[in-house]
């Protein structure tokens, strides 16, 4: 299942990427104090780039969705990670 989203990553200088991410990014997403992988994808099918310092709207594809169904609801504040660096950040709309 999809969900909405609104995402901001941060650049390098902020201790994230060196390199904005594409649509149909794979981090890791931080739910509650567990990790689990998924799909970050822009909205908008024009958009390829995931810019810097802006906010995104996108959806969110949750791996093993089934094991944080009781969490997972709108206004859920989200950690975007890959490895233990904190790349990203946002909430959930829906």
């Amino acid at each position: 299942m999809k969900y909405s989203a609104i995402v901001r990553f941060i650049n390098k200088e902020e201790g994230g990427r060196t390199s904005p991410p594409m649509s149909g990014y794979k981090p890791h997403i931080k739910i509650g104090k567990e990790h689990t992988s998924c799909r970050i994808t822009a909205k908008d099918s024009d958009v390829e780039t995931l810019d810097f310092g802006c906010d995104h709207d996108v959806y969110i594809e949750f791996q093993f969705e089934e094991r944080f169904a009781n969490q997972i609801k709108s206004g859920l504040n989200i950690g975007l990670y890959e490895g233990n660096r904190l790349v990203g950040h946002g909430y959930l709309i829906n």
